[in-house]
């Protein structure tokens, strides 16, 4: 990790606070904010080439734990919404990757979602990539995928696009829910495309001590950064069950189309020197109904229709994967994550979200110099 000294005690003291004990799971908790939000900043710098100056800031890391205490010293601010009879994909997606994030978001008016700039650029590439998306190209890297075949996609038609029709939604019984896509292909099967979106360092940019050499003529490779683009290259994905769940549920439920099979894409992206957002790469996998997935979704539907009747359930505490509740866009509302709760009661209760003692760090009573 790289944060400060003074950033380090400051982020145990707040996590600590809110109730995060153990040391091993603060430090998985902050290395994984430290992926998603530590970057490189711009900053005004006469003596640079050009004006800019770059420093690598975990100021965004610090600035996401600081809006959760806040939040949580408001609490009863926090309002609640009307439990609704329906279900959608996403909250079988939500129960899959955890039952207290399916809970916070069916519980809670969520004003303060974590990872927002991360859904703002997705939507942004999303919208980029609809007018290409039935070219997809074999002779670009950038486009490289494994798991499907890009003539199939070339020579389908595109029936529905979700972002297009924001107002069309499919429903089965008390099922809901809206795929990014359904093509045709040249058999006339039907099958939908769930895609998802990934901030990656694009490993062909130049490591620091790449620019460094080359800024001073030479032409040295950094082995570490030249084994991560190898190993990136070879990347075939690895596919997460809550978004297998998601995509499974537009082939259970969609009754107006008779679809076959889905694919599930993972773009990859990163940002260059406008702060512009472009693809790297993307991964694909095939998804159709077998004992896996059909095992895979009942559980989700069965875990929401029990939250439901009997109103709560045993939370798994020894199954806590703290990158993951590092990842959560609910997490500022959470109060499982600090394994303090072997219940989980629908709805959330605020009491879960009660704030706890903590002694400010010595060191960081003291002025700077």
């Amino acid at each position: 990790m790289t944060y400060s000294i003074r950033q380090k005690l400051f982020a145990d003291f707040m996590l600590k606070k809110i109730g995060i004990t153990d040391t091993k799971d603060i430090d998985i908790y902050l290395s994984h904010l430290e992926k998603l939000y530590g970057r490189m900043v711009s900053y005004p710098n006469e003596s640079n080439y050009g004006g800019i100056g770059w420093y690598y800031s975990v100021s965004g890391c610090i600035e996401q734990i600081k809006e959760e205490v806040d939040l949580k010293q408001a609490k009863q601010e926090v309002k609640l919404v009307k439990t609704k009879p329906t279900f959608t994909a996403t909250d079988l997606a939500n129960y899959d990757y955890c039952p207290a994030s399916f809970v916070i978001s069916n519980s809670f008016l969520i004003e303060n979602r974590s990872g927002m700039e991360f859904t703002e650029t997705g939507k942004q590439l999303h919208e980029q990539l609809l007018a290409s998306r039935t070219t997809w190209q074999e002779d670009d890297a950038v486009y490289s995928s494994s798991g499907i075949d890009a003539k199939i996609v070339r020579e389908s038609r595109l029936v529905f696009a979700g972002h297009q029709d924001e107002n069309k939604k499919f429903a089965n019984g008390n099922w809901i829910g809206v795929p990014d896509y359904i093509f045709q292909d040249s058999e006339d099967k039907f099958f939908v495309v769930e895609e998802k979106f990934h901030k990656k360092k694009d490993p062909q940019k130049m490591s620091s001590s790449e620019r460094m050499d080359e800024a001073y003529g030479g032409s040295g490779i950094d082995e570490v950064a030249d084994k991560e683009r190898k190993e990136w290259s070879e990347h075939k994905g690895y596919f997460f069950s809550n978004h297998i769940v998601q995509l499974v549920s537009y082939l259970k439920n969609i009754k107006e189309y008779s679809i076959s099979y889905g694919y599930l894409l993972y773009w990859y992206y990163d940002f260059d020197r406008n702060n512009e957002p472009y693809i790297h790469k993307v991964v694909a996998k095939k998804v159709d109904l077998n004992e896996e997935t059909e095992k895979l979704y009942s559980q989700s539907v069965k875990g929401i229709e029990e939250l439901k009747a009997l109103k709560q359930i045993t939370f798994p505490v020894d199954k806590l994967n703290m990158k993951k509740c590092a990842g959560c866009v609910v997490n500022k509302y959470c109060g499982h994550k600090t394994r303090r709760f072997s219940k989980l009661i629908f709805p959330y209760e605020h009491h879960y979200l009660n704030l706890y003692y903590a002694i400010f760090p010595e060191e960081l009573k003291k002025t700077t110099p």
